[in-house]
């Protein structure tokens, strides 16, 4: 059960878990030292009253994302703000399932070409004019590539994202869907609930990405209620450049989280911003979200896209 606790500076209040009772803290608005209270002097929260539509572990307004290296299946390691882990985010990479799909489609794409060759070439020495059996060749040879893509696509695996409470996966505690394996324009993502019950489409156009990447999430009815945009259309087109001249792999990118308004005004709520080291580190911030207008658990799930959907 969340405990209540206030900064004795600023006045901020915390919703921290009851096993960091007896604990000290340092708040991350003034710096100042925070006693949580033991667990006999805690002040719980009343049942009554009404709870956010999230577990406890998304009520936070920082999180610091850590991707596990060395592993084959993306995997996150979620802290909060006082660097206390509270999430465990999972990718599978399916890699039995992808070779088995590369497997059947290079022995596709082998016959395909051996045919392809065996009987164009057979037309060619005895049907004439000979370009019948050259345009046969390039036909079948099409088809063969089309039909080796359509068989790759078939037999690999969607790639689900799962957030646990911890990486023992006994609690799940929201699901992200890709809603389908082949998406040359638009890709879209369905966030649910463990129950299954969806709750935003997440969609990025690729078109769009050529200049300044962008996800919108959409909520009932088709309604646009968060945006995450690269940091600035300046940086994203210098990026590029540098990416296409130097061979540059490294740059970071970095995203702000938008919220539309009326009258098409938007508001930066929060940033999303992969921190200087040798390791895969993110931190979502969105301590800017006064008062709070975007769901946790929507932050942390396109937090996690902007990982793996963008490649970074």
């Amino acid at each position: 059960m969340p405990i209540s606790v206030s900064c004795p500076n600023c006045q901020r209040a915390f919703r921290l878990r009851d096993e960091l009772a007896g604990r000290k803290m340092r708040c991350p608005e003034c710096e100042s030292v925070v006693e949580i209270p033991d667990v006999e002097d805690v002040v719980f929260e009343d049942d009554d009253k009404p709870q956010a539509p999230w577990h406890p572990a998304f009520d936070h307004d920082r999180f610091l994302l850590r991707q596990k290296l060395m592993s084959i299946t993306e995997r996150y390691y979620v802290h909060d703000e006082y660097d206390q882990p509270i999430l465990y985010i999972e990718r599978p990479a399916h890699l039995g399932r992808n070779l088995l799909a590369a497997f059947v489609t290079v022995i596709v794409a082998v016959t395909g070409l051996l045919l392809s060759i065996i009987i164009g070439l057979g037309l060619m020495e005895t049907v004439a004019p000979k370009w019948i059996g050259a345009a046969v060749l390039v036909l079948a040879l099409v088809l063969t590539a089309i039909l080796a893509c359509v068989i790759a696509v078939a037999l690999s695996p969607k790639r689900h994202v799962s957030f646990y409470r911890d990486d023992s996966k006994a609690e799940l505690l929201l699901q992200i869907l890709q809603d389908q394996k082949f998406a040359p324009i638009t890709a879209t993502y369905t966030v649910v609930t463990p129950d299954g019950e969806p709750l935003w489409k997440i969609t990025k156009n690729y078109l769009y990405n050529v200049f300044r990447k962008k996800w919108e999430v959409h909520g009932p009815g088709g309604v646009t209620v968060l945006i995450a945009r690269e940091d600035s259309l300046f940086w994203s087109l210098l990026r590029r450049a540098l990416a296409a001249s130097m061979d540059v792999g490294f740059l970071r990118t970095n995203f702000i989280l938008i919220v539309p308004g009326e009258d098409d005004v938007e508001e930066t709520r929060g940033e999303f911003n992969r921190k200087l080291t040798l390791f895969d580190r993110y931190v979502l911030d969105l301590r800017g979200d006064r008062p709070p207008l975007i769901d946790r658990r929507l932050a942390l799930a396109i937090g996690v896209l902007l990982d793996t959907g963008e490649g970074r």
